[in-house]
């Protein structure tokens, strides 16, 4: 989706049998952006995320739902521990099927 998200939005568009000009795909990919999105409160979690600081006792105070939309950025948030564990979770659910997973992002 990162890389390309107009495919994507024609891609999906195709699957559900709707037709979509090249205008209302720039206007899906667009509000479909991170960007967007992150400033949308309908998906980001706002009023959640701001609860949960409000009663973190952790001191980082900053959870966010939607962070900051870079590819691998979650590998800054997880353990080595909990890199392999997701790495061998999906090495034995995604083997054999058609999801695009990358091996090569952790």
């Amino acid at each position: 989706m990162k890389a390309d998200l107009p495919d994507v939005v024609r891609r999906v568009a195709k699957f559900l049998g709707r037709a979509v000009s090249e205008t209302e795909v720039g206007r899906l990919a667009e509000h479909c952006s991170f960007n967007s999105m992150s400033k949308n409160k309908a998906v980001n979690n706002e009023n959640l995320m701001a609860a949960t600081n409000e009663s973190n006792r952790s001191d980082s105070g900053n959870l966010k739902f939607m962070r900051k939309g870079k590819v691998g950025d979650w590998k800054k948030h997880l353990t080595e521990k909990q890199q392999k564990a997701f790495k061998e979770w999906t090495d034995k659910n995604l083997n054999g099927t058609d999801f695009p997973y990358y091996h090569n992002d952790y």
